[in-house]
Parts: structure tokens; sequence; C-alpha cells
């Protein structure tokens, strides 16, 4: 059973700002015979409803970091079942609950996981410490104005791509901070539209691989398009 968490009696924790606005439970996800104990938000649903109630327009503010999406995982264990050697450094953007960053590092990998969410950065840091991944940093990062040092190998990211203005920030990003022989992973929904635009858009600049994934839910089967990109030469 989930554990109930309420970070307002935890001193120990970095998370009382985000304990006011949400009700926190901790759960064990496991991947690729790997596990994680992460807090989350218990429930979305008021979430959604209040936003539903607000009109259409308001769900552009959805925080999508509240939910483990089904892309996330498909990736973290994409990327664990390729073996990637040791000492690569790997970048997950717009990370939201970080899935893939998480257990990456969990593998003994150098990570630098990002968001531009206060709420999910700070998430973030009370997972990376609760699972001790000394091996893993977080930092805020907004795409259109990255702060980033240095150069990665892997670039990663699931669900990315859900509005036509992030399209060119991404780009640019990718463009800045993946090594020359580095390669990009992005995985999504094969629903998710805008990402063909995506796809079209990036097609002149990087050499691009497709493998299609299932995930069994409690209901339903989803199916997830991973995108491997690297420069072209």
């Amino acid at each position: 059973m989930p554990q109930v968490f309420c970070c307002k009696i935890n001193q120990m924790t970095r998370s009382n700002n985000i304990a006011e606005k949400y009700e926190l439970e901790q759960t064990p996800i496991s991947i690729n015979g790997k596990r994680l104990d992460l807090y989350r938000v218990k429930n979305i649903d008021p979430i959604i409803n209040d936003l539903a109630n607000k009109g259409e327009e308001d769900i552009s503010h959805f925080p999508f970091w509240v939910k483990v999406w089904e892309s996330s995982i498909v990736l973290a264990s994409h990327l664990i079942n390729m073996d990637i050697e040791k000492g690569k450094e790997i970048l997950e953007i717009g990370a939201g609950m970080g899935v893939a960053g998480l257990f990456l590092g969990l593998s003994g990998h150098k990570v630098t996981i990002t968001d531009y969410d206060d709420d999910a950065l700070e998430l973030l840091r009370m997972n990376v410490k609760h699972n001790q991944l000394d091996n893993v940093s977080v930092r805020k990062l907004d795409w259109n104005f990255p702060d980033l040092t240095g150069k990665f190998d892997i670039i990663c990211g699931s669900e990315l791509v859900y509005n036509k203005k992030h399209i060119k920030p991404i780009i640019k990003l990718f463009q800045d901070y993946l090594k020359t022989d580095g390669t990009i992973f992005m995985s999504h929904d094969v629903t998710r539209m805008t990402m063909i635009n995506f796809i079209e858009t990036v097609l002149g600049q990087f050499k691009i691989e497709n493998v299609v994934k299932s995930l069994k839910g409690n209901e339903d089967i989803y199916k997830i398009v991973i995108h491997s990109l690297s420069l072209k030469g």
C-alpha cells in the first residue's frame, strides 16, 4: 500500500511548500528489476476538476509533473536496457517526476535532471535525497534561456512537445548542449500529434531512428514511440 506522506511534519526535507499545496504519498516503482520509492501527488482528480471548472483554456496550466506518464516508464526501460557506458554525462529535460533520470541515476550514471516548475523541482530533490542518489543533480531549466554548463552524451525526455511553441527552443537546446557524437532520446504516446511537427522540423538537422513499444496498464495498452536523434555530420 502506498504510504501517505505529509511533509509539514518532516523537517528533514525541503518540501514544506509543496505539502501545503498537495497531499503526497510514497509509491514503489519498479522498472527492469530496479526499484525506487518515489513521493508523488496522491490524488490528481481535484486538480483536473478545478481546471475543468475554470474552462478549457486553463488546461494549459495543468501541472504535468504530477503524473507518472507511461512514456517516461518506457523511456527509462529502454535506456536501462541499452547498458550505457559508465561515465557518460546524461541530461533529462522537462523531467516532471524524473522517472528516466532517477532510474539512470540508480543504475550508477551521472545525471542532471531539469524542469522549469518549482514544485516539480522540489519533489525531484526530495526523491533524489530519499533514494540517496548522490550522482544525480537537479536544476531549473528555462528552454528559452538555458544556462547549463558543458555538453552531454545523452539528452532525454518524455512527452516534451505538447505545444508547437516548444519546438524551436528544444531544437536550439539540443544543438547547444548535445556532444557531437551524442544521442537524444524522446518518448511520447503515438497519439501526440505535435511530435509530427517536431520530426518534420528536425529532419534536415538530425538523423532519426524510431521504435514503437507497448506498455500494458491496468485497463489499456499504451503505444509509445521512442525517437533516437543524432547530429548529422
